[in-house]
């Protein structure tokens, strides 16, 4: 990481601008971690954030959640939608903020980034189960693995003209990035990530995702299933699908199973309905 316009100083300049809500995800997980974890403690997390609280509390009064009296205070939100739904709308939030406009250096929309972040992690949090993993942890992987283009992209157009990926083109995804940034997309969002108090096991998986080994961490054979399961159904970004593997091609995942893929995609499929309706 040689170009100090790619420095992990830069790379955590731009990431703090961007909004607070991957940073209370990331608390939120811990918290999800302990079992003797309550509403109130969740609720509290949540006021520190005064915009995201105001739009959980728009989400519980939306349609998504039909009550016949308004929510008003964001303890009864929390309540109402329950800590599994709170965790996966607050990283949909998260995720809205940062997919607001395309992204014309890697070839893709905002509404593609944040459909493919958050199917990619709905389907992490439902195959974590059966592969005994961390749901908490696993969702969030899927969900800011792409955090790193949208970094590097908005440093990239602080130094001028830099040439676009092209998925048609004599290289890969990889090299151009290497090329383009001295690191990749992956390598920029752990260290992100790792500055946000992110677990390990996430900045470890998203850092070997596109090309786990036998002896990378389970996580990351994860990422790279769900991934793949993502771009199956339609929600795929450019220059990615050469890197997704069959399940046969991965270090073993005890657990995971075409049975436990096939019920994780149609959980994960009535979640992603369930949150684009929630937030409008």
């Amino acid at each position: 990481m040689n170009d100090v316009r790619y420095s992990p100083v830069n790379l955590m300049r731009v990431a703090q601008s961007l909004p607070a809500t991957p940073r209370i995800m990331a608390r939120l997980g811990q918290l999800l971690r302990d079992p003797t974890t309550g509403l109130g403690e969740i609720a509290d997390q949540l006021k520190h954030d005064s915009a995201l609280a105001a739009r959980l509390l728009r989400i519980a009064n939306s349609a998504a959640f039909a009550q016949s009296e308004p929510v008003a205070s964001i303890e009864d939100a929390a309540a109402l939608i329950g800590m599994r739904d709170i965790h996966r709308l607050i990283g949909a939030v998260a995720v809205d903020h940062f997919s607001l406009r395309a992204n014309p250096l890697y070839g893709f929309t905002g509404p593609r980034l944040r459909d493919n972040a958050i199917m990619t992690a709905l389907l992490m949090e439902e195959l974590a189960a059966p592969a005994q993993e961390d749901p908490a942890a696993a969702y969030a992987a899927g969900l800011f693995r792409s955090l790193g283009k949208v970094v590097l992209t908005k440093l990239a157009e602080e130094h001028g003209v830099v040439a676009p990926f092209q998925p048609a083109g004599p290289g890969n995804l990889i090299e151009w990035e290497k090329a383009t940034f001295d690191l990749t997309s992956n390598q920029a969002t752990a260290v992100i990530l790792t500055e946000w108090h992110f677990p390990a096991a996430v900045t470890e998986a998203v850092t070997e995702h596109y090309e786990p080994a036998l002896t990378s961490p389970p996580l990351a054979g994860l990422l790279n299933l769900a991934a793949r399961l993502a771009d199956q159904l339609g929600h795929g970004l450019p220059g990615e699908s050469a890197y997704w593997r069959e399940p046969a091609g991965l270090a073993p995942l005890p657990g995971v199973g075409p049975r436990a893929i096939q019920h994780a995609s149609e959980r994960a499929v009535a979640a992603f309905d369930l949150i684009n309706r929630a937030l409008g």
